[in-house]
């Protein structure tokens, strides 16, 4: 019934969607000059958001992080007034974001207290001691018979997460017991002791100040007195859970939706952890309470906000949220978060002793259920107490009935739990849902027509439990598996257990565990699937199955990855690790492009050393794995290169951060009369071709012109080459130091004696503000440019100072050389200035077949001197 009916409700969300959009969508509070965004899976954050800067000529303030695991990210912008309708749509138009939206404001619900102090919880047990209507309660009694809360059937601390943005009095008299600790934490030594990525949250987080500073609200308090204040001592009040752990994550300091979605992150990455760790690290998270939201707003303008309910969920957590404290229907006029459409959602509003709805939000489809939360009496600080009303209050009232049911004594429930998080979370909700006690003056009010009751609910998973006093195993997993062993853990009840193991899908094995609850196997198949399960014993009785656990043992004739360890001008060192059971591995390789295999090497072993290869070219090279009765064929070709091509292409020069060239960028520049003009580029362009020759001890004329996208302002040009060819651009390497201009610099440069031969960088940078550094990591105004050069004392040789002659020019396979003395080396450089063909030794000829069409430079080493010739191949 409940899935038919939250099916529904995303039906009427999408229709009403466009009824409501106009009127409600846009007229939500919102932080002035913010965006939140969430990433497609796998974008790199940090590289989109400059992509985005540079390319859109937008100044980004500041670029937060909310949520790693959902990919949400806060996005402040330098100027406040921005159109964000339009910002949004600027920022659907790149295909790495998932969604976006505004940054809205939040308000608490609560209606401010004026009743008296009550000597009664009506809210548990009505009998009509404040005048209302006998049994309009929750039943929490009749609960507590069964269970007061706590823990799981598996000894799980169960954890609500409260996300207050005052904070809470967790040193209250009838709360402090009740409090959530990380205690994989050592408090306050700045270090992340359980590598959660929170630095000293023992006592729960603030992500206002990044510290676990959690106190001291009052309408926290409250909250969390509803949810777990702790029952049966003797003081004060009872929460609907005598027992159970409140995690306090204080999250609206701000008062915006960015700190709500980084809130929920510290609940999700610690459930997270439980599920991954088999309950070692993290904490048993099942749900959210949200006592906070936006009269009128929309969901279409909060797809991340609403999107963090989907991923909680994923995880096991449900969410209960508070609907807004005006007497309207939110089907029509909007509200966040209870209209948004997760399935992971619960939204309450709020009834009083009367059972009657208390000037409070309703909607038959968005509104789930309703539950106590006018004249409540709940703690405040200062171990006080006070009657207070509010949806507030309604709504931690359903979060801790979740967190007791969960606590109910069905073993099989929580395996479930173990084995499927969400499908277990939603599970639960059908127990909340489809247990209330339904009310007639609630009925076209709220989706199920009813108020919370937390008994029938236990009463509805009981009955739905197969209740045994032998209990099914859980955490069933294998560690350390081999090609035949493999060690096996599972959790329990028991002493004693059954274990079965299935090899292919054929017959079972039983093997009797006794006293234990592992077992160490070494009669596995290699390369074999395996399915096991384990059953307690429990005297003449056994359990049901443990859920099974799929596994494949190594051994399987599988292709090792290739690793380059090392590369020449020549050659190619490599090595791969070994593969079980093979019996030989053949390698086989040829140059990228090519259609036939120029080698295989057959029965090899590793390292191996692939030699006599061309300089600065690229092999494809593959690898068979042969084992006594099996292979699997070559694989799939790794993409390796030797070096040669220059150190322009092979070294790693520093990066460029930072740069913003949506109103300044370098527009052209000439060196040594070679010309480029790319315009603006992000803030860094990188050019591969080799721009220009230059040889020792010359001078050549330079010529850098900014452009600019309206006003024009003064920029500072600096120019760089690496002369040493080491990868890094020394400060005795700058050739243009901060020189400054509005139109044109024009000048010159030297080349030193002393700079190496061969193909190496040159860098331009232009600064708008300040003198370009070197590798800048900050942002700036302007652009950096980097290009290829050539230095030698054969960039500039004259054709016909050596009588040299390559024949035929233009040719189509082989070149030959007429010279009078004889040849050294010959190198065929492409026309981007890369090596492609090197050959040492005295020579008449060259084969060239494999190059492509086109323009090559040839340099010859002659008599110790270097011929420059062009050739072309047609």
């Amino acid at each position: 019934m409940v899935y038919l009916y939250a099916f529904m409700k995303k039906l009427f969300f999408i229709f009403s969607l466009f009824c409501s959009f106009i009127a409600t969508s846009q007229g939500s509070a919102h932080e002035k000059g913010q965006i939140l965004i969430q990433l497609e899976a796998g974008t790199d954050p940090i590289a989109f958001i400059r992509n985005f800067e540079t390319s859109e000529g937008l100044s980004i303030l500041k670029f937060q992080e909310l949520s790693k695991i959902a990919g949400i990210y806060q996005v402040i912008f330098t100027e406040e007034n921005l159109d964000l309708d339009q910002l949004i749509k600027l920022f659907y138009s790149y295909t790495e974001i998932q969604a976006a939206q505004k940054n809205h404001l939040l308000t608490i619900r609560e209606t401010i207290p004026t009743d008296t102090l009550f000597a009664q919880q009506w809210f548990h047990k009505n009998t009509g001691q404040t005048g209302g209507v006998i049994d309009a309660d929750i039943d929490t009694p009749e609960a507590w018979d069964i269970t007061t809360g706590g823990t799981t059937t598996h000894n799980d601390s169960i954890v609500v997460c409260i996300i207050e943005g005052g904070g809470v009095d967790i040193t209250h008299i009838d709360i402090k017991e009740n409090v959530w600790h990380n205690y994989a934490e050592i408090p306050n030594n700045g270090i992340d002791d359980d590598n959660n990525g929170y630095i000293d949250d023992f006592d729960g987080w603030n992500v206002s100040t990044l510290a676990d500073d959690v106190g001291f609200g009052s309408h926290g308090t409250r909250v969390t007195g509803m949810v777990g204040g702790k029952g049966n001592n003797v003081t004060g009040i009872s929460g609907v859970n005598w027992d159970v752990k409140l995690m306090i994550v204080k999250g609206q300091v701000a008062s915006n939706e960015a700190s709500v979605i980084a809130a929920y992150n510290y609940p999700l990455v610690m459930r997270k952890k439980y599920n991954e760790t088999f309950g070692q690290e993290g904490a048993f998270v099942v749900v959210t309470n949200s006592s906070w939201g936006i009269d009128g707003g929309n969901p279409a303008n909060a797809p991340l906000w609403c999107a963090m309910y989907d991923t909680m969920g994923t995880y096991g957590i449900l969410s209960v949220a508070a609907t807004t404290n005006n007497n309207s229907n939110i089907d029509v006029v909007g509200d966040l978060p209870t209209t948004c459409s997760s399935q992971y959602l619960i939204a309450a509003t709020m009834t009083n002793a009367d059972d009657v709805r208390a000037n409070s939000g309703y909607g038959p489809i968005n509104v789930d259920l309703a539950a106590p939360g006018s004249g409540v009496l709940l703690p405040i600080p200062g171990n006080l107490y006070v009657s207070t009303n509010g949806t507030s209050f309604a709504s931690p009232c359903v979060a801790g009935a979740v967190a007791l049911t969960y606590s109910a004594p069905c073993t099989e429930f929580i395996t479930y739990v173990k084995n499927d998080p969400s499908g277990a979370a939603l599970a639960m909700k059908d127990y909340i849902l489809s247990s209330v006690d339904i009310i007639a003056a609630l009925s076209g009010e709220v989706g199920t027509g009813g108020r919370l009751n937390v008994k029938s609910a236990i009463d509805s998973l009981l009955a739905n439990c197969t209740l045994s006093a032998c209990n099914q195993p859980y955490n069933l997993h294998g560690d350390n598996i081999t090609d035949t062993t493999g060690l096996f853990t599972w959790d329990g009840f028991s002493t004693d257990y059954l274990f079965y193991i299935q090899e292919n899908g054929g017959s079972t094995i039983e093997i009797p565990i006794i006293s234990q609850n592992t077992l160490n196997i070494d009669t596995l198949s290699p390369c074999t699937n395996y399915t096991i399960w384990t059953r307690a014993i429990c005297g003449l009785d056994t359990s049901a199955n443990s859920y099974p656990y799929n596994f494949t043992t190594d051994g399987c004739c599988n292709n090792p990855d290739l690793i380059l360890d090392d590369q020449a001008y020549d050659s190619l060192y490599i090595s791969w690790n070994p593969i079980l059971y093979a019996t030989e591995y053949d390698v086989r390789y040829r140059k990228q492009g090519e259609t036939l295999w120029e080698a295989t090497l057959t029965d090899t072993v590793s390292p191996i050393v692939l030699g006599g290869l061309d300089t600065c070219a690229t092999y494809e090279v593959q690898i068979k794995t042969l084992c006594t009765d099996s292979t699997h064929g070559f694989s799939n070709s790794f993409l390796f290169a030797t070096i040669g091509c220059g150190v322009c292409y092979e070294l790693d020069y520093c990066e460029v951060i930072g740069g913003n060239s949506a109103t300044e960028w370098i527009d052209s520049i000439v060196v040594n009369g070679a010309i480029s003009k790319t315009g603006p580029n992000g803030g860094w362009y990188e050019s591969t071709a080799v721009l220009t020759g230059l040889i020792q001890g010359q001078t050549y004329p330079v010529f850098l012109k900014p452009g600019y996208s309206g006003t024009i302002f003064t920029e500072r040009f600096s120019l760089w080459i690496d002369v040493d060819q080491n990868g890094i651009f020394d400060a005795s390497e700058a050739f243009i130091s901060n020189v400054t201009t509005t139109s044109q610099i024009s000048t010159t440069i030297d080349i030193p004696l002393a700079a190496l031969n061969g193909v190496t960088k040159m860098r331009i940078g232009m600064n708008g503000t300040a003198n370009p550094a070197i590798c800048p990591t900050a942002s700036f105004w302007g652009e950096y440019e980097d290009y290829c050069v050539y230095i030698g004392a054969d960039a500039g040789v004259d054709e016909n100072e050596l009588e040299v002659s390559l024949y035929p020019n233009p040719f189509n396979n082989e070149i030959f050389v007429s010279s009078v003395y004889p040849i050294e080396q010959i190198m065929v450089f492409s026309a981007d200035g890369k090596l492609v063909v090197s050959k040492t030794g005295s020579t008449k000829s060259i084969n060239l077949s494999q190059l492509e069409k086109g323009i090559y430079i040839v340099h010859l080493q002659i008599n110790n001197q270097t011929v420059v010739r062009k050739i072309v191949k047609q």
